[in-house]
C-alpha cells in the first residue's frame, strides 16, 4: 500500500470533507486514516459519518465523538461547544452514537500509530509543545504516530535525542531512518493555523515522505447551514478565519 491519506478533526463539515476526499482520490491514495473528531461544531453530523463510512475511512475516537456518543460528559467543555454537542447527540441515531462510542482511542499497525490527542491522553491532551511531545515519544514504539486535536498542520520529530517542531509552513517531510515522528495532518473541518482551507496529509511509503495538503471549499455553506439548524455563530465564524 504505497499511499495513505491522513485526515483529522472533520467536525461535521461536509463540504470540507468532500473537498479533501476529492484531493486524496486525485493523489491516488489507497487508504484513508482519520485521527478523530468526526463530529462536533459543524451542522452535518449524519452525512459526514455516512460519507466517512462509505469511503471506508479508518478512524479513532476524538473527544467530540465521545461526548456526542454520550460516553464523555459535556460539562468538561465550553458552554457553546457543549450546546453544539448536545444538538449533535440529538441529531444522531442510536446506531450512529453506538458507532462513535465504539471507535478505539488508539490504533496502530507495524509502521505507525494513530490517536486523537496523544498516546498519554488519547482524547484530551494537546501536543502543542516539546514537553508534551517528548512524553508521547517515550510511549511510541514505531517510527510514526498520527494525531489531531490541535487543528494545526505540523507536529514534532525526535532525532539525535532532541525534540524538534515540524512547522505548519512545512509542505513536505522526508522521513529519516532512525528518527521518529508525531504528525498532525491539520483539521479538515476547522483549521486553526491561519489557513481556512481544509487540511490533510499524504504518507508515501515507497518514497518515505509525508506531504501536507490543503483543499479549498465553499466555507460560506457552513455558516448558512449552521444558521439554518440553529448552531452558535461564534464557533462557525472560525471557519472563515482559519482560527
Amino acid at each position: 500500500m504505497a499511499r495513505i491519506g491522513i485526515v483529522a478533526d472533520v467536525h461535521a463539515n461536509l463540504p470540507a470533507l468532500e473537498a479533501v476526499l476529492a484531493l486524496l482520490e486525485a493523489e491516488g491514495v489507497e487508504r484513508i486514516l482519520c485521527c478523530g473528531d468526526l463530529v462536533g461544531y459543524g451542522p452535518w453530523p449524519r452525512p459526514v459519518l455516512a460519507r466517512l463510512q462509505e469511503a471506508e475511512v479508518l478512524s479513532v475516537q476524538g473527544n467530540h465523538d465521545a461526548a456526542a456518543a454520550g460516553s464523555a460528559p459535556l460539562g468538561l467543555l465550553d458552554e457553546d461547544v457543549a450546546r453544539t454537542l448536545a444538538w449533535t447527540r440529538q441529531a444522531l441515531s442510536a446506531a450512529e452514537r453506538a458507532y462513535l462510542a465504539g471507535l478505539p482511542e488508539r490504533y496502530g499497525e507495524l509502521e505507525w500509530a494513530m490517536v486523537h490527542g496523544s498516546l498519554r491522553g488519547p482524547l484530551w491532551e494537546y501536543l502543542n509543545d516539546s514537553f508534551a511531545a517528548r512524553e508521547t515519544f517515550a510511549l511510541l514504539d514505531r517510527p510514526l504516530c498520527f494525531f489531531g486535536h490541535s487543528h494545526v498542520q505540523g507536529g514534532f520529530v525526535f532525532k539525535r535525542g532532541a525534540v524538534q517542531p515540524i512547522r505548519s509552513s512545512c509542505r513536505a517531510l522526508a522521513l529519516e531512518p532512525g528518527a521518529r515522528y508525531l504528525v498532525n495532518p491539520g483539521s479538515v473541518g476547522q483549521p486553526r493555523d491561519g489557513d481556512a482551507r481544509a487540511a490533510c496529509a499524504v504518507l508515501d511509503l515507497d518514497r518515505g515522505s509525508i506531504r501536507f495538503r490543503r483543499a479549498a471549499y465553499a466555507v460560506s455553506r457552513v455558516a448558512m447551514e449552521a444558521e439554518r439548524v440553529g448552531l452558535t455563530s461564534r464557533l462557525v465564524a472560525r471557519e472563515e478565519e482559519g482560527r
